[in-house]
């Protein structure tokens, strides 16, 4: 039986999780520059030891942001996708999680049809279903802005 790795994080009150393999490194806040024109999503561009790196700020992307609220500490997660590097702005990074293939429930058909679930992998299930965690494919997600 297959296992792959996780990172949990949270956006808003919701747990959502991405491939480790994506996964580069975990970043504290950091000063971002703004990019005008760029979309609403995208918080501007970090120098990621003297690369230019996006940040996008998920929270807006999903939809559950608040204009009031404080960035400052928030995480960075510095991710790939589609062969660029990505930093992607969440609410808490908790933990880092090893999932079988039979703990990976599709999300129910009745979701997509009022809901975009083209990015979303599956739904984990742990800890007999008291956990669930959202699983985002970034490729699918952010692929076409990139």
């Amino acid at each position: 039986m297959g296992e792959i790795q996780v990172v949990a994080f949270m956006v808003g009150n919701e747990e959502f999780c991405l491939d480790i393999s994506k996964v580069r490194e975990i970043k504290e806040m950091m000063p971002i520059t703004r990019v005008p024109n760029a979309p609403d999503f995208v918080e501007g561009v970090i120098n990621l030891r003297g690369q230019i790196t996006t940040v996008v700020n998920l929270k807006k992307l999903l939809g559950y942001y608040d204009p009031d609220e404080d960035l400052s500490k928030k995480k960075i997660i510095i991710a790939e996708v589609k062969d660029e590097v990505v930093g992607i702005i969440v609410d808490a990074v908790s933990d880092v999680i090893t999932l079988t293939e039979d703990q990976i429930e599709q999300p129910p058909k009745t979701l997509a049809s009022r809901v975009d679930i083209r990015y979303i992998k599956g739904i984990a299930k742990i800890n007999d279903g008291e956990r669930l965690l959202i699983m985002i494919d970034l490729d699918k997600l952010l692929g076409d802005e990139f």
